[in-house]
């Protein structure tokens, strides 16, 4: 790919807004919860930590992406690295996130008036949301008419590009 193409440009504010993501997305569920409830309760903070490290890793991956399609490949192998040791503890955080969100329905826990009901479910589907659409499979093919394309065309789902480059990292390394 040439630099200054299509690819580059996309990428170099797509990280970024990754990143505000990770900020911003909490804000919001502060937000509701505190004009709609009691204010955030534990179960609610604690189901934001995976969408926030996912977010993190999924912004520095596309910064990654964005030095190495110019050139500078340490980026990314700083990243991956990162992915790499943050996969299981990841997945084992949106999972125990997933039964916070769901239990509150069911089981009285801290803030668990309907706005932290909600935000808990939301924000635990999130991450498993941004879990599989970076280390599975691509879910997200709104911003991009290709994927798009692709999607509404029944050809499936691809493989996330971030599970892709993780798994030729990981092969390399061997």
């Amino acid at each position: 790919m040439q630099t200054g193409g299509r690819v580059e440009r996309r990428l170099s504010w797509y990280w970024q807004v990754e990143l505000g993501n990770a900020v911003l997305v909490p804000a919001f569920v502060l937000f509701i919860t505190r004009v709609y409830g009691e204010g955030a309760g534990w179960a609610t903070l604690v189901t934001l930590l995976p969408v926030i490290g996912l977010l993190v890793i999924g912004g520095l991956y596309w910064r990654g992406k964005l030095h190495a399609l110019r050139g500078d490949g340490r980026a990314l192998d700083t990243v991956l690295a990162l992915a790499d040791r943050a996969q299981r503890p990841l997945l084992v955080l949106t999972a125990i996130v997933l039964v916070l969100g769901v239990g509150g329905f069911f089981v009285p826990i801290s803030g668990s008036d309907a706005a932290n009901r909600w935000a808990s479910l939301g924000a635990a589907l999130l991450a498993l949301a941004e879990y599989v659409n970076y280390y599975h499979r691509q879910l997200q093919h709104f911003d991009n008419w290709p994927d798009f394309k692709r999607l509404i065309t029944g050809k499936g789902l691809r493989p996330a590009k971030m599970a892709l480059d993780l798994a030729a990292w990981r092969t390399a390394r061997r």
